[in-house]
């Protein structure tokens, strides 16, 4: 878990790993083509850890994931549109992707679950 953590927190963002190809031990992987998905599934696994470890570093780690739905990301653009209740499909390089799927949705009321 701590090798994934290494590869996908840069400073105070999270940066998961890209839709667009695998991520490999010893290269660097795609920069971009985020999903809620994964950021979802980041602040579950570190929530989870967080209650059995009790590791603050997991907990700050999980607040910083989370807030990658709130803006805390590359584009520094709000992912959780509270006008519709949905969830952008994603963030690419230069845009977000503007779709709302219900996946993308669900994604983020999970991880606002576990930050509860």
């Amino acid at each position: 878990f701590d090798f994934l953590l290494e590869k996908t927190f840069t400073g105070e963002q999270i940066k998961v790993v890209s839709n667009q190809g695998w991520l490999q031990k010893e290269r660097e992987g795609q920069k971009f083509g985020e999903q809620p998905i994964d950021v979802a599934g980041t602040v579950i696994a570190l929530h989870t850890f967080y209650t059995v470890f009790k590791d603050e570093a997991y907990l700050a780690k999980q607040k910083t994931a989370f807030n990658w739905f709130l803006g805390n990301n590359h584009l520094h653009q709000i992912i959780y549109n509270p006008a519709t209740g949905g969830c952008y499909d994603g963030l690419e390089e230069n845009n977000i992707n503007l779709n709302q799927g219900a996946e993308s949705a669900v994604c983020y009321l999970i991880a606002r679950l576990a930050m509860d």
